[in-house]
């Protein structure tokens, strides 16, 4: 076992896993977790979301032989990611007061000494997130921090890099939830700006609620920050073989970034994007023409959101109590659409291009 750095005031920290059809992963992360976690100063609260298979067995089986220290909540339905976290984080509070929340999901696992730089990170007072570098099975790069194109589109950032070669200085706008560690003062500091709790809006469900909290940590002063010495492996695999799941992942993806732009952006902002806006929306409509169902579908469910005053309330407490400018957001978005280490053809360079200037041009018009 490998414990926690003594270096600095003892430290508390809860480790967040959310399960759901996880049969085929969570021994590994469990037997990973034994051979680099103290027990001692670390507790372990997995949430599963109503799985099916023999996901709770496994990971009963397994802790019996472990002995890590495991608090176990089960939902009869799926609630979702956001709201698993948050009712995780919750009990995980109110067993002890935890400095540090580590969120981690059940298809990684973590190497030796992942858990130190996490930790050491927040010896920086303005650095709110530390994410762990998160690495394919093949030794290759998932994601050294991801970014936020100024569309609302988030994507990972060195996909299928070389470690060896990768750019772990270039700037990022949030860390993947895959494997995140939070501050906890940082967080409640930032929930009371914006009369929020938890972690996570819970109204995303699954996906982009990792962006909108990157974004909301931003808006309250906080930094993320990088720990390239965290290496934490991640089983990752989009679902191009299945049309239903596809169709139900960009369903969840394009909802959540427009409830994104529509919450954190400031009204002047989202009028000036608006060209921008509705050219991508009519270019992703003609490219996904097989899926436009979907997007009919996807525009009654934003629709239905954004008329509730819940919605409304929550914007405007973020837009008054916020400390940054949507001016310094742009500065840490971008342009580009161009996903990790794949080489583009000549209309995605095109395209790319385009979009790059179009943000420079935001940036140079958005003053507030």
């Amino acid at each position: 076992m490998q414990p926690v750095t003594g270096k600095g005031p003892f430290r508390r920290i809860g480790i967040i896993i959310v399960t759901y059809q996880s049969a085929r992963h969570i021994a590994p992360l469990w037997r990973s977790l034994a051979e680099t976690i103290d027990p001692q100063r670390i507790s372990i609260c997995v949430f599963d979301n109503a799985s099916t298979d023999e996901t709770v067995g496994i990971l009963k089986h397994e802790n019996a032989l472990l002995e890590l220290p495991l608090e176990l909540m089960r939902s009869e339905t799926n609630l979702g990611f956001a709201r698993a976290n948050n009712e995780a984080f919750d009990r995980l509070q109110s067993r002890a007061s935890h400095d540090i929340v580590v969120l981690l999901n059940p298809d990684t696992i973590v190497q030796a000494g992942w858990l130190d730089p996490l930790v050491q990170a927040f010896e920086n007072p303005d650095v709110g997130v530390a994410a762990s570098l998160l690495l394919l099975p093949d030794g290759k790069i998932n994601s050294r921090g991801n970014a936020l194109h100024f569309l609302g589109f988030g994507y990972v950032q060195g996909l299928g890099e070389d470690v060896a070669e990768a750019k772990f200085d270039e700037c990022f706008f949030f860390g993947s939830g895959a494997a995140l560690a939070i501050d906890v003062k940082a967080l409640a500091a930032m929930n009371e700006l914006f009369g929020l709790s938890h972690i996570f809006w819970e109204e995303l469900f699954i996906y982009a609620e990792d962006s909108d909290f990157g974004w909301r940590m931003r808006l309250a002063g906080f930094q993320p920050k990088l720990c390239a010495g965290s290496r934490v492996t991640h089983d990752y695999h989009f679902p191009l073989s299945n049309a239903t799941a596809v169709e139900e992942k960009l369903f969840w993806i394009e909802r959540n970034r427009y409830l994104l732009l529509i919450a954190n952006f400031k009204m002047a902002t989202l009028f000036l994007m608006l060209p921008w806006i509705v050219t991508s929306e009519l270019a992703l409509a003609c490219g996904l023409w097989k899926l436009y169902p979907h997007r009919l579908r996807l525009w009654r469910s934003v629709r239905k959101e954004i008329s509730s005053p819940l919605f409304w309330s929550r914007r405007r407490r973020l837009q008054a109590g916020r400390k940054r400018k949507d001016r310094d957001i742009l500065k840490v978005m971008t342009g580009s659409i161009r996903h990790g280490a794949r080489m583009a053809n000549v209309w995605d360079r095109f395209l790319d291009g385009v979009l790059r200037g179009s943000l420079r041009l935001l940036r140079g018009i958005v003053w507030w």
